[in-house]
């Protein structure tokens, strides 16, 4: 909790709705774009048929989508806001699913062995990210885009330039857990893969280390401040190094899941993962400059974006409108938070300013009476 509403509850204050609950702006924004996206179709179908944007088929299409950009948006957070920053996880996927499908289709390790070996090879990656970031004063960013570029040049080592094809090894993992459930209103099949459990699952654990444990509250501590961070006796090297960690971690699962998904390992598999999962943190009120976000904000940021891109497939605009729209609703989504702070903290002050002068006048008043006894 920042300074501000706590010197506002001890004044007896009420803080604004909006700076308690700093997600509420962009939740506003999404229920918006959701309220628009709805009487559109509606006013498209003359009101004639039911808004498929918000049928039970569209939303679970609509986590199809997320899932796996989700996932690494989680990692996202712990490490922005340890105060770092990742710009190669999207080039770590392809890495991870050219390596894992090497491994079934060429290597003939098996199935789990080459997931293991998939994952783990992100994992290494990331550590040595990390601990590069740790133990200098290298900018994440600078290092990172190198570590992008690097996984590029060895992913095409390895696959020769060339798609990795498998035979549905993983199919597995996208299979129907809700096998002939029924949309109501389009009467198509409802489809619910692991992957879109697994999701939810890493984003429950991932909100509870941040908002429940000693690990989250030292990571909060060393975006915040780290040199405050190290002189209350915190590792801040390693606590920064175990971000990365557990990035590479969430990159190798979501780069498995990728994979099941299309059964090709290929070099532009996870292009654009970073952009969109950092756009879904940022989104989500997670800070670059860290200290400051929240896992529940991030899971708004990936269905705010994930539904900006479905809404627009519905509508059949072409994909580069659909490029400048993403834009255009990170930038507004992170503007009006902005806005919203310094209106909430203007109108703080002038509660604060209001209620020392009722305090001074009642003050004056108990004086006058004391000095003027009837």
């Amino acid at each position: 909790m920042s300074s501000q509403p706590v010197a506002e509850s001890k004044l007896g204050l009420r803080t604004s709705l909006f700076k308690r609950y700093e997600t509420l702006t962009v939740l506003s924004i999404f229920a918006g774009f959701v309220v628009v996206i709805v009487v559109l179709q509606l006013f498209l179908t003359g009101g004639t048929k039911f808004p498929t944007f918000i049928s039970p088929v569209n939303l679970l299409n609509i986590l199809q989508q997320v899932g796996v950009p989700g996932i690494v948006a989680v990692g996202m957070t712990i490490v922005m806001i340890s105060g770092g920053i990742d710009l190669s996880v999207g080039m770590l996927a392809s890495l991870v699913s050219i390596i894992t499908a090497l491994g079934i289709s060429k290597w003939q390790l098996g199935v789990v062995p080459s997931v293991l070996l998939g994952i783990a090879s992100a994992v290494v990656l990331e550590t040595i990210m990390g601990f590069i970031i740790s133990r200098t004063k290298v900018e994440p960013f600078i290092i990172t885009l190198g570590g992008m570029i690097t996984f590029q040049g060895i992913a095409l080592l390895l696959c020769s330039s060339r798609e990795v094809i498998m035979n549905g090894e993983l199919d597995f993992l996208k299979a129907n857990l809700i096998q002939g459930a029924k949309d109501p209103v389009s009467h198509l099949n409802l489809i619910v893969p692991p992957y879109v459990l697994i999701f939810f699952v890493i984003a429950l654990l991932g909100g509870l280390l941040l908002g429940y444990t000693k690990y989250g509250r030292r990571i909060y501590a060393i975006g915040t401040n780290p040199q405050a961070a190290y002189l209350a006796g915190i590792d801040v090297k390693n606590m920064k190094l175990s971000a990365y960690v557990i990035m590479g971690v969430l990159v190798g699962i979501g780069a498995v899941m990728l994979l099941a998904r299309i059964n090709t390992g290929i070099i532009t598999l996870g292009q654009g993962l970073e952009i969109d999962s950092i756009a879904m943190v940022v989104i989500g009120g997670t800070a670059l400059k860290g200290g400051k976000g929240n896992v529940v904000g991030t899971l708004i940021g990936v269905f705010f974006l994930g539904s900006i891109g479905n809404a627009m497939n519905m509508l059949r605009l072409p994909s580069e409108v659909q490029f400048v729209a993403k834009g255009l609703v990170v930038i507004i989504a992170v503007s009006a938070g902005d806005v919203s702070n310094r209106i909430s903290g203007f109108l703080s002050r002038r509660r604060e300013l209001r209620w020392h002068a009722e305090q001074r006048a009642t003050k004056g008043e108990s004086v006058e009476s004391t000095s003027n006894p009837k």
